[in-house]
């Protein structure tokens, strides 16, 4: 985009420079563009753009207002900020030094990928990697320690987490270190054993525990990197703001840091781990807001696991594994205890749910009056597989569904054997959900997906892979248009963070979040809205990535 600078800006950046601690503001206006916004009832086009780069707030068009930069847009595409409802910041940034497995539908593969990995490992520190998914492989079996033992003679512990990580695969080594043995496996439903009652190296959600209490935490350096790395890759895919789905008290600390110190670049919204060990303690110091950059006002909970590793709790067994229905993570006398007090410190609820069992159980208890989920927004995270009664309790009961679209693409080619056809009626259902008023907030959960936010929006509107797979969509009933898509991931999702009144659209009076991006993606074919590259992301008025070629 092209600048013009009025003559007084030569005088501002000397006084400026002479008086640091004074702050001017400077009035900005956007010219030709194709502007898009959703306003919670439709989509708003606009042509200019104008705002307050030092509050970064916008302002009313006005022809006659004084203007101190004007950018010439050159007619591109400019579009809300896009939000991402649920995801895991610092578990993103630490994956990014860890072996990748994802999306990997060869086991050969897997074994190349982590032998790559054991080859640039020079310490006897534990190998870590995640995104194996054995529902990709032909074979369909979960993993074992003798796969990765094989891969060499002598290797330190390795610990790889599953794509939706709720469960992990580890060799001999880990096991060993883990203190994990046949006896102890013998009456643990959650560690898998083969038929001589040995631990096969896979764990199941709560049995992860054994396993990661021996895995060392990150250096606060480490950390602070992820941190730093993951604000970068989330600004330049459009991402302005993004729900931290379950943190811990340290993470707090570093976010409360960063904002203070304007080091955060993009908006987060977290929600606290409840089974951090001082959850309670933190929720008595009350809510945080900080700038507006950095809100923590919301509690992560968890009453079951993943489809893809039979942990979501189902009513009736699961079709391809009869003898199990799946299992709690955290059960309902846990939840209610960590419920009380998070409504007395007035802090949301965020709950996850997948399993249909699991979401009942989680709608009754948001429901009970004591909830009073209409004032806090309570959520439930992932409303994965629901009876369709239940979804209509959604609306009924002021819950948000947080769901994320690429699961339904990531998951299309296990989750009916999971749970067979029948109850296919009530999974993935985005469409019923707006059918019956449910208030819906997108994101995608990554890094159990990619972080690109274009794929979910192209998910959401295909039912497809990007592959454009199957041909007409994955059950395509429960498609939504773009627009419906569009403010999932804006207005939607800034609703469930309480925050609509000052983000998740272009009005005047709210934040100059916005990304200009190469396509149109309300006029282009759906199957291209993911190949969708963005060009530059402004936050608070502020460019904060610009794409360079």
């Amino acid at each position: 985009m092209k600048t013009k600078h009025s003559p007084i800006l030569l005088f501002a950046a000397v006084f400026l420079a002479l008086f640091p601690m004074i702050s001017f503001s400077e009035i900005v206006r956007i010219d030709h563009i194709q502007g898009y916004t959703h306003n919670g009832e439709k989509l708003i086009t606009f042509n200019s753009l104008t705002f307050d780069s030092n509050s970064g707030r916008i302002l009313a068009d006005n022809t006659d207002q004084k203007v101190d930069r004007l950018i010439d847009g050159n007619n591109q595409i400019l579009i809300s900020g896009l939000h991402d409802a649920h995801g895991h910041v610092m578990g993103y940034g630490l994956s990014q030094t860890q072996v990748q497995l994802q999306g990997l539908e060869d086991f050969n593969k897997v074994q190349e990928a982590i032998k790559k990995g054991l080859n640039n490992h020079q310490s006897d520190d534990w190998l870590l990697g995640r995104g194996w998914n054995q529902a990709l492989w032909p074979e369909k079996d979960f993993p074992t320690k003798q796969d990765l033992d094989e891969l060499s003679i002598e290797q330190p512990p390795i610990w790889l987490t599953r794509i939706d990580g709720h469960a992990g695969w580890g060799n001999s080594a880990a096991l060993k270190a883990a203190g994990i043995t046949r006896e102890m496996a013998k009456d643990n439903d959650l560690i898998l054993k083969d038929k001589q009652g040995e631990p096969t190296g896979v764990l199941i959600d709560n049995a992860m525990d054994l396993m990661t209490r021996h895995i060392p935490s990150p250096s606060q350096q480490s950390q602070q990197q992820a941190l730093k790395k993951a604000f970068a890759d989330l600004a330049a895919v459009g991402l302005t703001y993004v729900h931290d789905a379950g943190i811990s008290t340290d993470n707090h600390a570093m976010y409360r840091k960063l904002a203070e110190t304007g080091h955060m670049p993009i908006r987060i919204y977290a929600m606290l781990a409840s089974q951090d060990p001082d959850f309670e303690a933190t929720l008595k110091k009350g809510l945080v807001n900080i700038a507006n950059r950095y809100q923590m006002r919301s509690v992560k909970m968890m009453v079951d696991g993943a489809l893809g590793s039979y942990g979501a709790l189902l009513h009736e067994p699961y079709s391809d594994k009869p003898e199990t229905h799946g299992a709690y993570v955290q059960d309902l006398e846990t939840l209610k205890n960590k419920l009380k007090p998070t409504v007395a410190a007035g802090f949301q609820a965020a709950i996850h749910a997948i399993g249909d069992r699991g979401n009942t159980e989680v709608l009754n208890l948001l429901a009970e009056p004591t909830a009073f989920s209409d004032k806090l927004r309570h959520r439930i995270e992932h409303a994965q597989i629901m009876r369709p009664a239940d979804i209509k309790r959604l609306s009924d009961n002021d819950i948000i569904a947080s769901m994320q679209p690429t699961h339904a693409t990531s998951d299309k080619n296990m989750a009916e054997d999971r749970i067979g056809p029948d109850r296919m009626a009530g999974a993935y259902a985005w469409h019923t959900a707006l059918d019956n008023k449910v208030h819906l907030a997108f994101g995608s959960d990554f890094p159990v997906e990619l972080i690109n936010p274009f794929y979910g929006l192209h998910a959401a509107v295909t039912r497809q892979d990007r592959n454009n797979q199957p041909k007409g969509g994955w059950y395509k009933d429960e498609a939504l248009s773009i627009e419906e898509a569009f403010k999932a991931f804006t207005i939607g999702a800034a609703y469930a963070a309480h925050d609509e009144h000052n983000n998740g659209s272009l009005k005047p009076g709210k934040y100059a979040d916005f990304i200009i991006i190469d396509q149109n993606i309300f006029t282009i074919d759906p199957k291209d809205i993911w190949k969708t590259q963005v060009l530059e992301t402004w936050v608070n008025g502020q460019r904060i990535y610009q794409h360079k070629e």
